[in-house]
């Protein structure tokens, strides 16, 4: 009998941005060796994307369906009613864990959680149990947050044959160590961490090392990759298309295309370009209006101002040629670019900001060039055009050394 692995996004409202995207990838990089389901909120609309017939999801999350941005009123009404609930639910379930002989655990868990029941606890601790899932089995947080960790930390504190539990950090949480808040609950799970029961994954090694620092302690802390599925690229064409994919901001260069693409038609008349981007902000409005204008009277030049779903996606990449990474090398080393990994696992060769450091371990061919302003991406995007097919082979080594390191990524060996 295979191992079970639960999947969850609990906030994900809908196919946008890469959170579904990064589930999906799971989910293949995992279904041979579990089985699998998956957990999303109640309000999650897949709105006709992608989703494998296999996977099974069942949507019973009760996420704050109010953004605080937009509705401040009623997303603070929602919090105080949901604290309320929890705090009432936490003094009824005493009778259930007396009658299971582990109140003290339990009053420990309240403890360390400001004696609430923590966020989704009671969906996916009932779920848990519905399904049969034990301490052989692994729970997966693909995006955490604060909330997270407390739920992870509470449910290893009950130990009532709680399955493992595997936390991915995207972002570098905020610098703020209030109780409640992202360090507070990393200090709360040390232990776990050291026990194997606790699993904390990163995508950079300035996050690395600042969790372990904090913790004075790098057991269970691992650095890891995102799986991504592969794609073997051949060259036989005419046009070389320059490509551009994700969100639409002045720090990813986005403002920047017009120009980019003006100048490099007057280099040459073998470029394409093909533009993606879905969300259009006040800060790159007029560029925006400026590409679908160009597309109109130049044929080489496509603008898709929509979602891709996880097959549009890929196919997508498979059309790009030459992918210009436009933002700071400082911004790439804190965040999570997933342009840079679709362009590896797809052989794409890139134009990179100087000084990166973020993925250099798997960079070692030289599948790019290095540019710190839009003059000299232009001399380094003609330079890589010249000798593509050069360029082409060192992606495909780059490629290969990536997929070498997901077979041996820490997730892999901890989610066995």
């Amino acid at each position: 009998m295979k191992k079970k692995l639960l999947l969850l996004e609990t906030e994900m409202n809908g196919p946008g941005g890469h959170y579904l995207d990064n589930l999906l990838e799971s989910f293949y990089f995992f279904k041979n060796d579990f089985d699998i389901y998956c957990l999303l909120n109640k309000k999650f609309s897949s709105k006709g994307t992608f989703i494998p017939d296999e996977l099974k999801i069942d949507k019973i999350l009760n996420r704050n369906n109010f953004e605080k941005k937009e509705n401040k009123s009623l997303y603070v009404c929602f919090e105080l009613i949901s604290i309320l609930k929890r705090f009432l639910l936490s003094i009824i379930f005493i009778p259930y864990f007396l009658y299971k002989k582990n109140l003290l655990n339990y009053f420990d868990a309240l403890l360390s959680n400001g004696f609430i029941l923590p966020r989704y606890f009671l969906e996916l601790f009932f779920f848990l149990k519905k399904n049969n899932f034990s301490s052989n089995d692994h729970v997966f947080f693909l995006t955490t947050r604060n909330k997270h960790m407390a739920l992870a930390n509470f449910l290893s504190r009950i130990k009532v044959d709680i399955p493992k539990v595997h936390l991915r950090i995207l972002y570098t949480p905020s610098a703020k160590r209030k109780f409640g808040g992202f360090y507070y609950f990393l200090k709360q799970i040390k232990y776990f961490l050291k026990q194997n029961q606790i699993f904390l994954y990163v995508l950079t090694q300035k996050n690395l090392e600042l969790f372990i620092d904090f913790t004075n302690n790098n057991n269970g802390i691992f650095k890891s990759n995102i799986p991504w599925v592969f794609y073997d690229r051949a060259f036989d064409k005419q046009y070389i298309t320059i490509g551009y994919m994700g969100d639409a901001r002045e720090s990813r260069g986005f403002n920047l295309l017009p120009e980019l693409i003006e100048k490099l038609q007057n280099k040459s008349d073998r470029f394409k370009f093909l533009i993606q981007y879905s969300k259009v902000n006040p800060s790159v409005k007029s560029t925006s209006d400026k590409l679908h204008e160009m597309c109109k009277t130049n044929p080489n030049i496509e603008v898709l101002q929509k979602y891709l779903d996880y097959k549009e996606f890929r196919e997508t990449l498979q059309i790009i040629d030459i992918m210009p990474i436009l933002h700071s090398s400082e911004e790439i080393n804190n965040g999570n670019p997933s342009t840079i990994y679709s362009s590896i696992t797809h052989q794409i060769p890139m134009i990179l900001p100087s000084n990166l450091k973020y993925m250099k371990d798997v960079l070692t061919h030289k599948s790019y060039e290095e540019s710190d302003n839009l003059d000299d991406a232009i001399i380094k995007i003609i330079k890589i055009k010249d000798n593509y097919k050069d360029y082409l082979s060192a992606a495909k080594k780059n490629s290969l050394i990536l997929a070498n390191n997901f077979r041996n990524d820490p997730l892999r060996k901890n989610i066995n």
